[in-house]
């Protein structure tokens, strides 16, 4: 029995030195596994036992809670819970008018930092669309690497058909309206429909949106529209590693 007993021990330790010369990382990647496997029976039961919730349902209660507290402080301006909800309804009527979205269609957008990215976001979550967020530094065939990839990753539901840039008055607009006019015949052989937050825009196949969006109704969207989002709908595609244009496919429950 003593002899066994050694021979177990000594084979364990055999194999525990193994694993630490040739497997530096084996713990650590095995007890991240069972992490990640906890978490997810969690998630499961989770699931089961409460009622989907997505990242609208939490803004439109927050909406509810405090309508007039500030959500987005920039440049000095202050805009509201209610605010952002009423902009964000407004922009998905006139995404929903004039691009002919449907749930599930993802939006890639091109845009600076500034509240519409916020309320254009909001407004694709109410339709129940996944919005992929480029960089709005990366130009010629990095943008299109970059939508393609957006476009690639969306097969389960359909390509990624529109593309949306902001136009305000600052310098670097032009430069974005540049950049996109440099693709722009490639998005047109595609099939991609263009969309300016301006309220003209001179360039053949690029169609301004933002007289539609002030000239939209505030009323809150449908829910139905967004039905079928569930925990595994995609809520976003991000491109997490700069300008390289890899890309992460998140699920946060849109």
């Amino acid at each position: 029995m003593s002899m066994w007993f050694t021979a177990v021990v000594g084979l364990a330790i055999l194999v525990y030195v193994y694993i630490r010369t040739f497997f530096p990382y084996f713990y650590v990647d095995l007890t991240n596994i069972l992490r990640t496997l906890k978490l997810s029976f969690k998630l499961a039961k989770y699931r089961r036992c409460t009622p989907f919730y997505s990242i609208v349902d939490c803004f439109l209660d927050a909406v509810r809670r405090h309508p007039t507290k500030i959500f987005i402080h920039f440049e000095g301006r202050s805009y509201s819970y209610e605010e952002m909800d009423r902009q964000s309804n407004k922009a998905a009527r006139a995404l929903q008018a004039e691009a002919r979205l449907k749930e599930g269609d993802t939006v890639a957008l091109f845009l600076p930092n500034e509240p519409a990215y916020v309320w254009i976001w909001l407004g694709l979550t109410k339709l129940g669309c996944p919005a992929a967020l480029l960089n709005f530094n990366i130009r010629s065939k990095s943008l299109l690497h970059c939508f393609s990839c957006c476009g690639a990753k969306a097969h389960m539901s359909s390509i990624a058909q529109h593309f949306s840039v902001r136009l305000n008055p600052y310098s670097v607009s032009a430069e974005l309206l540049d950049a996109v006019e440099e693709v722009l015949p490639t998005l047109r052989e595609q099939g991609i429909r263009v969309f300016l937050l301006s309220d003209s825009c001179s360039v053949e196949g690029i169609t301004p949106l933002s007289d539609k969006i002030a000239e939209a109704s505030d009323k809150p969207m449908p829910p139905e529209l967004r039905a079928n989002t569930r925990y595994r709908s995609t809520a976003l595609y991000i491109y997490t590693s700069g300008t390289t244009g890899t890309l992460a496919h998140y699920t946060l429950f849109m």
